[in-house]
């Protein structure tokens, strides 16, 4: 009897002690052969980062087990440092060109446009040389918008008014609806909603991305709190808690892949967007809804 309760107490302590298995990861276009382990995160015991070869150089340097606001800085820092070429503000209509280009090659996607809507100022996709200031067409929108900037972006030598990391094709009607206004809660399509605009379920998270990498490349510049509205972090009182959680509800999508590529070209800016390379660093540094580990 004593011997099976011996067993009984063995068997439940092991089980019981907490531990877990490595978080599933989606694929992310690298197999198996082409990881390498990194330092697990103590912010979160039980999740280790593998990180794709082919991006590995990248984030030398990088320990991804320290505390937050140190991987903070730290990922500040590389994104700098690694941002080698200057755009011009002329050049983003050729860039946007091949950072968004669709399937079929001869349309880019159009932010805050609509699944299966083909015309229109919420058409998903139009032609990628339909692009200049007219009805129809589509113009390049600063999702950080422009005068939400300390300074305003145009006003400063800093190159955040010609990033292409956070300025996508829009229709140029509904980019002017959208206009200045703050993002915030919402749900369904992309419009207005009370206080500011709602980028829509197809497009929150690619926008909370965007204005992470913002803070983080720009961090006096680019507030979260100056361009969305929500509660504030408890750790970080610029940080707005929306952007983590749609961050975390929308996946990071084929398109974000294939603009983040195509920028982290030395040619082309040289920088990458790491949360969308991993949004779970944005898990990691604000804390909040856990969000997708893609390592």
């Amino acid at each position: 009897m004593k011997k099976h309760l011996i067993v009984v107490l063995f068997v439940s302590l092991f089980f019981g002690c907490g531990c877990t298995k490595n978080k599933t990861q989606p694929s992310s276009g690298f197999s198996p052969e082409e990881t390498t382990q990194s330092t697990i995160s103590p912010s979160k015991q039980g999740v280790d980062y593998i990180i794709p070869q082919a991006i590995k150089s990248y984030y030398n340097g990088i320990d991804f087990s320290k505390s937050n606001t140190s991987l903070q800085g730290d990922l500040g820092q590389l994104t700098v440092r690694k941002h080698t070429h200057r755009l011009t503000y002329n050049d983003l209509w050729e860039v946007l060109k091949a950072t968004d280009l669709t399937p079929a090659a001869n349309e880019v996607y159009l932010l805050y446009g609509e699944k299966g809507v083909l015309k229109g100022k919420t058409a998903y996709a139009r032609g990628k040389n339909q692009n200049g200031g007219r009805q129809n067409q589509w113009n390049r929108e600063h999702v950080y918008a422009r005068s939400l900037g300390t300074p305003k972006l145009e006003q400063s030598s800093t190159g955040a008014n010609e990033d292409a990391h956070h300025i996508r094709p829009a229709d140029v009607q509904w980019n002017a609806q959208r206009g200045n206004k703050k993002f915030a809660q919402g749900v369904g399509s992309a419009g207005d909603v009370k206080n500011g605009w709602y980028p829509g379920d197809e497009w929150k998270g690619d926008v909370a991305r965007m204005m992470l990498y913002m803070y983080l490349r720009y961090p006096t510049q680019c507030l979260p709190s100056n361009v969305a509205i929500g509660e504030k972090n408890k750790t970080d009182r610029n940080m707005i808690d929306l952007l983590l959680q749609w961050n975390a509800e929308d996946p990071v999508s084929t398109i974000e892949i294939q603009r983040n590529e195509y920028l982290s070209k030395p040619e082309i800016q040289g920088n990458r967007n790491p949360f969308i390379d991993n949004p779970y660093l944005a898990t990691q540094i604000w804390g909040g809804p856990e969000a997708e580990n893609r390592w």
